[in-house]
C-alpha cells in the first residue's frame, strides 16, 4: 500500500517536472524568436500624414525592419517593384526573411540595393505593411529609393514616396 502511494507521488511529480520543462522550453523559444509576434501597423496620425502629403506609399525603418505601406486613398496596384538602397558598410539586409502581404520576390541584392517585386492582393489591409524587410545597422543608411507600380490597365507609374522617419525625407 505504501509502495503504491510512493509510486503515485513519483508519477505525479514526474508529470509536473515534464510539464514544467515543456513550458520552460516554449517560453525560451518565444523569448528567443520575437519575430513571431512582429507586425507593423500605421497609426492614425501616420495614415493622415501620408494623405496630407499626397503620397502613394510611405515607409519607416524601426525595430530592424523596413516597413512599406500603401496609401489608403489610392488604387491598389497589381504589381509594385521596390528598390531599397543601403550602405553596405553600415547595413546588412536579410532578404531570406522578407515578409508582408500578398506574394513577393527579390533579386539577389547587389552591394548597395535590392529590388523587391510585390504582388499585393486586391483586398490588402492598408493599415499594415505590405513589405517587411529585416535588416541590421544604421537606420539612416537604408531607404526606399524608388517604387514603380503596374496597374490593372497595364500602365506603369512611379509612385511618390514618403518616409515616416524623422531623420529621412524625400522630395516630391
Amino acid at each position: 500500500m505504501i509502495a503504491k502511494k510512493i509510486l503515485m507521488i513519483i508519477k505525479k511529480n514526474s508529470m509536473m517536472v515534464i510539464g514544467a520543462a515543456i513550458l520552460a522550453s516554449w517560453i525560451f523559444y518565444v523569448v528567443n524568436n520575437p519575430d513571431l509576434f512582429t507586425a507593423s501597423i500605421l497609426s492614425l496620425q501616420e495614415q493622415n500624414f501620408i494623405t496630407e502629403k499626397w503620397r502613394d506609399i510611405a515607409y519607416k525603418t524601426n525595430s530592424g525592419y523596413v516597413d512599406i505601406f500603401l496609401a489608403k486613398d489610392k488604387e491598389t496596384p497589381t504589381q509594385i517593384d521596390f528598390i531599397i538602397s543601403f550602405d553596405k558598410n553600415t547595413v546588412s539586409i536579410d532578404p531570406e526573411n522578407l515578409s508582408g502581404q500578398g506574394t513577393r520576390t527579390y533579386n539577389n541584392p547587389d552591394k548597395e540595393s535590392i529590388i523587391i517585386t510585390s504582388t499585393p492582393d486586391q483586398n490588402v489591409d492598408k493599415n499594415q505593411s505590405i513589405i517587411m524587410l529585416p535588416f541590421n545597422g544604421a537606420l539612416r543608411d537604408i531607404l526606399l529609393s524608388e517604387a514603380v507600380a503596374t496597374f490593372a490597365n497595364k500602365k506603369d507609374k512611379n509612385l511618390s514616396i514618403w518616409s515616416l522617419n524623422d531623420v529621412i525625407t524625400h522630395s516630391k
